[in-house]
């Protein structure tokens, strides 16, 4: 005999794009794809065939548009949280709702004259903003932002010796690697259910990670990783625990000697895999010399 354990069920790769029009100010872009997944009293559906509990999900779907339409929110994270508590206000059934959220990078069209046209887009970048929101029917709201997909070069300060070395190692200490990556970052809010502005603080946290990336003197992945989830507890109070995820994608440098030329540290060949992969999770309240890392060089 087989029993149901934890369940749920919902809507999965919703498109939505949403326009806000404004003949003064301009025009708004969206692009989200969102997901969104419920838990509650739908045991009967697996057991019985009952579906009387049953939200169809094309009902989900058509809740998502809906709220996008009636919402004059601008953050996911705000959409999200409207769109959590109708769900859970209008459907008795439900007990628990998470909805997961991607936004692409659109941006107004910056034109030779160097001024925003009012009502054309270009997406800037392959970089996404993520969000995912859940609340339970008698609980606080928890909210794990980020983005993904940030793509980042640096071509000086960058070391990687006096690393660990067995039978197997044919790796060559570097002094001046390029190092490039391609970020993710997840964040949780310390307190979800007080007034945020997400969209700032995303703009915020984006620009912290980019200014150490930039600035730090690199004598590994892990190390910049660190220097940058340091950087951002030092200017934003808001989060508790930040996860970052970076890949180390290699450019080796070519040999050009069998050409008869010398490369000077300029001509690479990137390359997508294999590569190696690291990640770190820091809370604020643990040392600055601590952090669940897990890394593969």
């Amino acid at each position: 005999m087989a029993s149901v354990g934890e369940n749920r069920y919902g809507k999965e790769g919703v498109r939505l794009v949403r326009v806000r029009r404004s003949p003064h100010n301009g025009n708004t872009f969206d692009e989200w794809t969102v997901r969104v997944l419920l838990e509650g009293d739908f045991i009967t559906s697996y057991t019985e065939g009952d579906n009387s509990k049953v939200l169809p999900t094309d009902t989900i779907k058509n809740t998502v548009y809906y709220i996008a339409q009636r919402t004059r929110t601008t953050s996911i994270e705000d959409y999200a949280k409207e769109l959590v508590n109708y769900l859970l206000e209008h459907h008795s059934q439900i007990s628990n709702v998470q909805v997961k959220i991607e936004r692409k990078a659109w941006s107004n069209i910056i034109k030779s004259n160097k001024t925003r046209h009012l009502t054309a887009f270009t997406e800037t970048s392959n970089e996404v903003q993520t969000t995912s929101v859940s609340r339970s029917r008698h609980g606080a709201f928890s909210i794990l932002s980020g983005l993904k997909d940030l793509k980042v070069m640096k071509t000086a300060n960058s070391n990687f010796t006096n690393f660990y070395k067995d039978s197997l190692t044919t790796l060559a200490e570097a002094t001046d690697r390029l190092m490039g990556t391609s970020i993710q970052a997840k964040w949780t809010y310390e307190d979800a259910s007080s007034s945020i502005d997400f969209d700032k603080t995303r703009e915020q946290i984006r620009g912290l990670m980019l200014d150490m990336f930039a600035e730090h003197h690199s004598e590994s992945v892990q190390h910049t990783l660190h220097a940058i989830g340091q950087h951002i507890f030092a200017h934003v109070q808001s989060i508790h625990k930040i996860h970052l995820t970076m890949p180390n994608i290699h450019c080796i440098p070519v040999d050009l000697t069998r050409f008869g030329e010398q490369n000077k540290n300029e001509i690479f060949m990137p390359i997508d895999d294999p590569h190696g992969y690291i990640q770190c999770a820091m809370n604020r309240s643990s040392s600055s010399s601590k952090g669940n890392l897990k890394s593969k060089l």
